[in-house]
């Protein structure tokens, strides 16, 4: 079912302190939120965020960067139709594949597959996400993820 007062739009640097919130309810980091070089979106219900994601983008991939809605908005596929526009823009511009980092759950329904650390962080080096990891000396934890997007 289609909630028709659920909108998703481009998020503006005014937007970076919902994106934190949205994030840091949802337990992801918040490192390098809406730097140069990515793309975030908000998604509202009645004009009220519940929602957000974020791309960071590499030459010809991009790196899914949190996919979270508010606790209390969860179970309805908000998080299903944020990740599919992210990945539908991902496609848009070009990229051959999508990257992610996770700490749980099994993204394979969305078309991903497991892949090695060593893929990603040499495929899209310069993202901000993986520069945060390199700066603190820390590697992500969990499972890593590529989707190959269709040309």
């Amino acid at each position: 079912m289609t909630d028709s007062n659920v909108q998703i739009r481009l998020a503006t640097p005014n937007d970076k302190d919902t994106v934190c919130r949205v994030f840091r309810e949802a337990g992801l980091d918040t490192d390098a939120a809406l730097a140069d070089g990515t793309t975030y979106w908000v998604m509202e219900r009645g004009g009220q965020p519940v929602g957000s994601i974020g791309l960071e983008h590499g030459d010809g991939v991009s790196l899914l960067r949190g996919a979270a809605v508010l606790p209390e908005t969860r179970g309805g596929g908000l998080g299903r139709r944020l990740v599919m526009s992210a990945l539908e823009y991902a496609q848009a511009r070009g990229d051959r594949a999508i990257y992610m980092f996770s700490k749980g759950g099994d993204w394979s329904s969305f078309g991903f597959q497991q892949v090695p650390l060593a893929v990603v962080m040499g495929d899209i080096p310069d993202a901000p996400q993986v520069q945060a990891y390199k700066a603190r000396g820390e590697r992500p934890g969990g499972t890593t993820w590529m989707r190959k997007l269709s040309q």
